[in-house]
């Protein structure tokens, strides 16, 4: 009879926490984020989690809890711990050495004290009720112990900024989408339906901005459909406002309450050279309720334009007028597309934000744009186009494409001074020379709309004085 190895004859058993308890309002306003510490033994080779949770009295008042984990490195912001993050998109995941549910990064087991995270982002005024049941499974022969690995950096490698098309030559206008959502997250489409999609739409670009994990970027870089380039990103989710950073091959903690920690977080991001975007800051955003600590880039139109967008601009303007320099963008936060049932009513492009990339498209001239305001906003990946450019002698002109019919309208300071019907579909328009600015001059195209008001199908980046 021939002899086995130990490998061969590891014998699986399974080991359970359970946990109950109640979270109050107050303590949720207080103290947000609660952990749940629990041992992992020694040759656990899977990780199993799942939850429920509902008021504790029957209400119509929201009731959401989050859910994360953290590895024995430890939960403290910045000490590089994270292991996933799901929010309230699943009701359980797993973690294993070889695969994991999206959302949550496979690797080493390595023993000693876990952590899971539990976010109370909506809570009744009465209270909600959580369960929660952790599951190992473990191995009782001994045998090699993969678990002892170093637990090590389950983020990701750097990879290069090459990646894209184009490796040389002058600059470009390339359309594309800086914000939507994967099943990595609370989208319903895999990255590959999703960029499927983009590229039938006719984007050049796509960021994928998955909330609160960085499980997507992997596949980013594995990516070779060449057609489309796919920029990796992070929607930092916080519960008092979002915020976006592409191109940081490392996670983003998300778990502040403070303008002082917020503004300790953008010195983190500006320190690695990203581009940080507060988005969607207006009534239905989720708003921004934090003070602004100085983001330089700014979502100022997300969904399309009847989504409350004008607050948004309205808020970016109020910022230029105070000197700020802030570079626009948009995007459409998708959370679906084709196969899956729409989440929303409008798709990955609406709107579509227009980078000029020098040296071809790939990931670095991407980074490079949004950091130095190249940047126009349109409805779609089809919608008009709209840009300024200022000579050396300080003449201002709009350049437009497919924008027959629209008003072409410029704020100067915060005011609308000076506006045009365009004829032409395509063409270039030279600002009076008595229209002058102290501060910024940037530009819309604007049609009527149903009730009286008027839609803005495109917007430019600002120029300063």
């Amino acid at each position: 009879m021939r002899e086995r190895s130990a490998a061969a004859v590891l014998r699986g058993v399974r080991h359970q926490y359970e946990f109950d308890g109640v979270i109050s309002a107050e303590a949720a306003r207080l103290h947000p984020y609660s952990y749940m510490p629990f041992e992992v033994l020694r040759r656990t080779s899977r990780i199993e989690v799942a939850y429920h949770y509902a008021p504790v009295v029957a209400t119509d008042e929201p009731c959401t809890l989050d859910i994360g984990i953290f590895d024995v490195r430890g939960a403290e912001p910045y000490t590089g711990g994270f292991r996933g993050w799901s929010g309230s998109a699943r009701q359980s995941f797993f973690i294993a050495r070889e695969s994991a549910t999206p959302g949550y990064l496979a690797g080493p087991l390595p023993a000693g004290t876990w952590s899971i995270v539990l976010g109370s982002y909506e809570v009744p005024v009465a209270g909600l009720r959580y369960w929660l049941t952790i599951s190992l499974e473990v191995a009782t022969v001994e045998g090699p112990d993969e678990t002892a690995t170093s637990s090590g950096n389950h983020s990701l490698l750097p990879t290069p900024f090459g990646r894209g098309r184009g490796a040389g030559g002058e600059g470009r206008w390339y359309r594309g989408d800086l914000h939507s959502h994967t099943d990595h997250s609370d989208g319903a489409n895999t990255i590959a339906e999703m960029a499927s999609f983009a590229r039938a739409r006719g984007l050049d670009f796509l960021a994928i901005t998955d909330h609160n994990t960085t499980t997507h970027m992997p596949v980013i870089d594995a990516w070779a459909d060449t057609p489309l380039l796919l920029v990796p990103g992070e929607e930092v989710t916080t519960y008092s406002g979002h915020a976006n950073v592409w191109g940081l091959r490392e996670w983003v903690d998300f778990r502040f309450t403070t303008d002082e920690e917020i503004h300790r977080l953008l010195k983190w991001v500006e320190a690695r050279k990203r581009p940080f975007s507060i988005n969607h800051p207006k009534g239905v955003g989720p708003p921004w309720k934090f003070a602004d600590p100085g983001f330089g880039v700014r979502e100022v139109w997300q969904a399309p334009w009847r989504w409350y967008n004008w607050e948004s601009v309205q808020a970016w303007d109020e910022q230029l007028v105070a000197g700020r320099r802030i570079v626009p963008v948009g995007g459409s936060d998708a959370h679906s597309a084709p196969p899956a049932e729409p989440r929303h009513p409008h798709h990955i492009g609406d709107p579509t934000t227009w980078l000029y990339c020098e040296g071809g498209l790939n990931e670095q001239s991407v980074l490079n744009a949004i950091t130095a305001g190249r940047t126009a906003i349109s409805d779609g990946p089809t919608g008009p186009f709209l840009a300024l450019e200022q000579d050396e002698e300080g003449r201002v002109s709009a350049s437009f494409e497919r924008a027959a019919g629209t008003e072409l309208e410029f704020i100067v300071d915060g005011e609308r001074t000076h506006r045009v019907r365009l004829a032409s579909d395509s063409g270039r328009y030279r600002l009076p020379a008595d229209v002058r600015f102290d501060k910024y001059l940037r530009a819309e195209l604007r049609v009527e709309a149903p009730r009286g008001r008027e839609d803005v199908r495109a917007l430019s980046a600002p120029i300063y004085r």
